[in-house]
Protein backbone atom coordinates (compact mmCIF):
# COMPACT_ATOMS: atom_id res chain seq x y z
CA UNK A 1 0.00 0.00 0.00
CA UNK A 2 1.29 3.41 -1.04
CA UNK A 3 2.47 6.26 1.58
CA UNK A 4 -0.25 9.25 1.60
CA UNK A 5 0.33 12.28 -0.08
CA UNK A 6 0.55 15.96 1.88
CA UNK A 7 -1.89 18.33 0.50
CA UNK A 8 -1.10 20.95 -1.89
CA UNK A 9 -1.19 24.37 -0.64
CA UNK A 10 -1.08 23.68 3.21
CA UNK A 11 2.09 24.14 4.03
CA UNK A 12 2.75 26.66 7.19
CA UNK A 13 4.07 29.92 6.16
CA UNK A 14 8.17 30.25 5.56
CA UNK A 15 9.53 32.61 7.80
CA UNK A 16 11.59 35.06 5.70
CA UNK A 17 14.23 35.61 8.22
CA UNK A 18 15.45 31.68 8.11
CA UNK A 19 19.02 31.74 6.65
CA UNK A 20 20.06 28.18 7.42
CA UNK A 21 17.44 25.21 6.63
CA UNK A 22 17.44 21.82 7.53
CA UNK A 23 15.02 18.82 6.70
CA UNK A 24 13.57 16.24 9.19
CA UNK A 25 11.96 13.15 8.73
CA UNK A 26 9.60 11.93 11.86
CA UNK A 27 7.31 9.45 11.94
CA UNK A 28 4.38 8.53 14.23
CA UNK A 29 0.80 6.90 14.88
CA UNK A 30 -2.97 6.86 16.06
CA UNK A 31 -3.43 4.12 18.20
CA UNK A 32 -6.61 2.69 18.69
CA UNK A 33 -8.19 0.02 21.00
CA UNK A 34 -11.37 -1.13 20.75
CA UNK A 35 -14.47 -1.28 17.96
CA UNK A 36 -18.05 -0.75 19.46
CA UNK A 37 -16.85 2.67 21.33
CA UNK A 38 -13.03 2.93 19.56
CA UNK A 39 -10.86 5.21 21.34
CA UNK A 40 -7.42 6.94 20.05
CA UNK A 41 -4.54 7.57 22.11
CA UNK A 42 -3.09 10.77 22.32
CA UNK A 43 -0.52 13.09 23.85
CA UNK A 44 0.41 16.18 25.32
CA UNK A 45 3.73 16.99 24.42
CA UNK A 46 5.53 18.68 27.36
CA UNK A 47 7.63 21.61 25.32
CA UNK A 48 5.59 24.61 25.45
CA UNK A 49 3.59 26.66 27.15
CA UNK A 50 0.05 25.69 25.42
CA UNK A 51 -1.49 22.51 26.10
CA UNK A 52 -1.95 21.26 23.00
CA UNK A 53 -3.17 17.45 22.06
CA UNK A 54 -1.42 15.81 19.70
CA UNK A 55 -0.84 12.35 17.85
CA UNK A 56 2.81 10.54 19.12
CA UNK A 57 5.83 10.93 16.52
CA UNK A 58 9.49 11.55 16.89
CA UNK A 59 12.53 11.54 14.61
CA UNK A 60 13.91 8.84 11.91
CA UNK A 61 17.31 7.23 13.60
CA UNK A 62 19.52 6.27 11.16
CA UNK A 63 18.73 2.51 9.85
CA UNK A 64 15.48 2.60 11.06
CA UNK A 65 12.45 2.58 8.77
CA UNK A 66 9.04 4.78 9.10
CA UNK A 67 7.05 2.71 10.69
CA UNK A 68 9.91 1.34 13.09
CA UNK A 69 10.52 4.60 14.47
CA UNK A 70 6.42 5.32 14.38
CA UNK A 71 6.20 1.63 16.94
CA UNK A 72 9.56 2.59 18.59
CA UNK A 73 8.06 6.35 19.26
CA UNK A 74 4.95 5.46 20.63
CA UNK A 75 6.61 2.96 22.92
CA UNK A 76 8.79 5.32 24.06
CA UNK A 77 6.52 9.20 24.49
CA UNK A 78 3.37 6.68 25.67
CA UNK A 79 4.71 3.04 27.36
CA UNK A 80 1.74 1.54 24.73
CA UNK A 81 2.86 -1.78 22.68
CA UNK A 82 1.12 -1.99 19.10
CA UNK A 83 0.90 -3.19 16.45
CA UNK A 84 1.64 -1.52 12.72
CA UNK A 85 -1.30 -1.93 10.70
CA UNK A 86 -0.73 0.55 7.52
CA UNK A 87 0.44 3.67 6.59
CA UNK A 88 -1.98 6.48 6.58
CA UNK A 89 -0.34 9.39 4.85
CA UNK A 90 2.28 11.84 5.43
CA UNK A 91 2.01 15.54 6.34
CA UNK A 92 4.77 18.62 5.56
CA UNK A 93 5.09 21.52 7.59
CA UNK A 94 7.66 24.31 7.97
CA UNK A 95 8.82 25.79 11.50
CA UNK A 96 11.59 28.23 12.46
CA UNK A 97 13.36 26.56 15.78
CA UNK A 98 13.44 28.58 18.82
CA UNK A 99 16.73 27.05 20.21
CA UNK A 100 18.48 28.18 17.24
CA UNK A 101 18.28 31.58 15.57
CA UNK A 102 17.09 31.58 11.86
CA UNK A 103 17.06 27.85 11.20
CA UNK A 104 13.81 26.69 9.32
CA UNK A 105 12.98 23.45 9.70
CA UNK A 106 11.11 21.53 7.34
CA UNK A 107 9.50 18.61 8.57
CA UNK A 108 8.14 15.53 6.95
CA UNK A 109 5.71 13.24 9.30
CA UNK A 110 4.64 9.73 8.77
CA UNK A 111 1.73 8.60 9.78
CA UNK A 112 0.53 5.14 10.49
CA UNK A 113 -2.50 3.32 11.71
CA UNK A 114 -2.10 1.36 14.82
CA UNK A 115 -3.77 -1.14 16.84
CA UNK A 116 -3.20 -1.59 20.97
CA UNK A 117 -0.99 -4.04 21.99
CA UNK A 118 -0.85 -3.65 25.66
CA UNK A 119 1.26 -2.03 28.06
CA UNK A 120 0.96 0.32 31.11
CA UNK A 121 0.30 3.67 29.64
CA UNK A 122 2.95 6.01 31.35
CA UNK A 123 4.73 9.49 29.63
CA UNK A 124 8.09 9.85 29.02
CA UNK A 125 8.03 13.02 31.21
CA UNK A 126 10.98 14.70 29.25
CA UNK A 127 8.95 15.21 25.93
CA UNK A 128 5.32 14.76 27.35
CA UNK A 129 3.26 15.61 29.67
CA UNK A 130 0.44 13.81 29.79
CA UNK A 131 -1.47 10.43 28.07
CA UNK A 132 -4.62 9.67 27.54
CA UNK A 133 -7.01 7.23 25.92
CA UNK A 134 -9.85 9.75 23.95
CA UNK A 135 -13.80 8.76 23.01
CA UNK A 136 -13.02 9.29 19.17
CA UNK A 137 -15.83 11.65 19.05
CA UNK A 138 -13.59 14.12 21.30
CA UNK A 139 -10.39 13.54 19.42
CA UNK A 140 -11.03 15.58 16.40
CA UNK A 141 -11.93 18.61 18.79
CA UNK A 142 -8.85 17.90 20.89
CA UNK A 143 -6.16 17.98 18.53
CA UNK A 144 -4.67 21.39 18.34
CA UNK A 145 -3.67 21.07 14.51
CA UNK A 146 -5.34 20.83 11.27
CA UNK A 147 -3.08 18.56 9.85
CA UNK A 148 -3.29 15.80 12.36
CA UNK A 149 -7.35 16.00 12.67
CA UNK A 150 -7.24 15.32 8.60
CA UNK A 151 -4.81 12.28 9.29
CA UNK A 152 -6.70 11.53 12.47
CA UNK A 153 -9.69 11.42 10.16
CA UNK A 154 -8.24 9.11 7.58
CA UNK A 155 -7.16 6.86 10.28
CA UNK A 156 -10.69 6.20 11.75
CA UNK A 157 -12.10 5.22 8.64
CA UNK A 158 -9.80 2.86 8.12
CA UNK A 159 -10.35 1.50 11.55
CA UNK A 160 -13.82 1.52 11.19
CA UNK A 161 -14.06 -0.37 7.97
CA UNK A 162 -11.25 -3.05 9.81
CA UNK A 163 -13.63 -3.30 12.37
CA UNK A 164 -16.60 -4.06 10.09
CA UNK A 165 -14.70 -6.46 8.68
CA UNK A 166 -13.80 -8.42 11.58
CA UNK A 167 -17.23 -9.34 12.99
Amino acid sequence: MAEGRARPGRKSPRSPKASIKRKVTSAGGVVFRGCRRPRVLLIMPAKGRRRRWSLPKGRVEPGERNWQTARREVREETGAIVKVLDPIEWVRYYFVAHDEEGVEVNKRVHYFLMRYEGGELRPQLEEVRRVRWVPVEEAERLLAFENERRVFRAALERWRKRCRNTR
